[in-house]
């Protein structure tokens, strides 16, 4: 976990250096042009491991960027270039990485790894800086909908754009990216943290066999083929101290990535001191502000 106060730096950070190189006017931020401005030659290249991402090396005075080509997706290319310039960028990570000449990185916020997960948080906020996502979030349809959108307007990767949207919206939503069956890692925004009983998944769990991702991701040419399902489930069935209501569970796969993606939205926990007329009253409101999303 980065300590709050640093991710506030860095994302500061990415901020500034979009502002300073003219990248704050549209959509999409392009990472690659940035490089190219900075000097930073660009590689691609094919990874000596296959959950290889990427890798900064320097020469001299000269940086290099190498981005894998076993992922055929733009937006994942993307990601790794920012997730790079997030090494180049942040304070401490040259003189620590780079002792040798070369850092291969694991990008995509699977790894543990503190200098990994700070360049994640870099990257993100680079490709998708809030003045310019936040249009987008209000024209679309909040969930999944939204995070396709913001992947598509700023040629991010699907878990980046998931993950972004996790931070700043107010739906009740979570994020699960998992493989073969096991979680990865999940993330979710702070109303869906409120929800009473959720015991959060965590890396190498069992994704529960009662849901729709455990059969969907199980199928290797399903993930692969890139299909999306929209399927349904309980929040107790994912989340077994949690309450029985509904969950739009929304399922991705992530094709030469390997992963499956899931998207759970459901409503929020009701205000303490609210009781349910006043719930039924401001209905219309809590839809129009993407707080409430009847189910399909």
């Amino acid at each position: 976990m980065i300590p709050r106060s640093r991710l506030k730096a860095i994302q500061q950070k990415a901020r500034k250096v979009l502002a300073e190189h003219g990248f704050l006017n549209s959509l999409p931020v392009r990472p690659k042009q940035l490089a190219t401005k900075l000097g930073i030659k660009l590689m691609p290249f094919d990874p000596p491991q296959v959950d290889i991402s990427g890798c900064l090396m320097i020469a001299g005075n000269s940086f290099g960027i190498g981005y894998s080509t076993a992922i055929k997706n733009d937006g994942f290319e993307n990601f790794t270039v920012a997730h790079e310039l997030g090494h180049y960028f942040i304070d401490d990570h040259p003189s620590a990485l780079l002792a040798e000449g070369s850092h291969y990185s694991r990008s995509g916020f699977i790894s543990k790894d503190r200098f990994e997960r700070e360049a994640d948080t870099f990257a993100a906020e680079l490709l998708m800086p809030w003045t310019l996502i936040a249009p987008v979030i209000k024209s679309a349809i909040p969930g999944f909908q939204t995070i396709k959108q913001m992947a598509n307007s700023c040629e991010s990767s699907l878990v980046a754009s998931a993950i972004r949207y996790c931070e700043v919206t107010d739906e009740c939503i979570a994020v699960v990216v998992s493989h073969n069956g096991t979680v990865e890692f999940m993330t979710a925004s702070q109303s869906f943290k409120q929800l009473p009983g959720i015991d959060w998944l965590r890396r190498r769990d069992a994704v529960p066999a009662e849901v729709p991702t455990c059969r969907l991701g199980s199928n290797e040419d399903w993930v692969q083929s890139c299909a999306i399902a929209l399927e349904g489930s309980l929040l107790n069935q994912w989340f077994p101290g949690a309450s029985h209501q509904e969950v739009e569970e929304d399922v991705v796969g992530l094709g030469s990535y390997r992963r499956t993606l899931t998207v759970l939205v459901t409503e929020p926990a009701p205000e303490e001191d609210e009781d349910e007329s006043e719930r039924s009253d401001d209905y219309i409101d809590r839809w129009q502000e993407g707080r409430f999303r009847p189910r399909r």
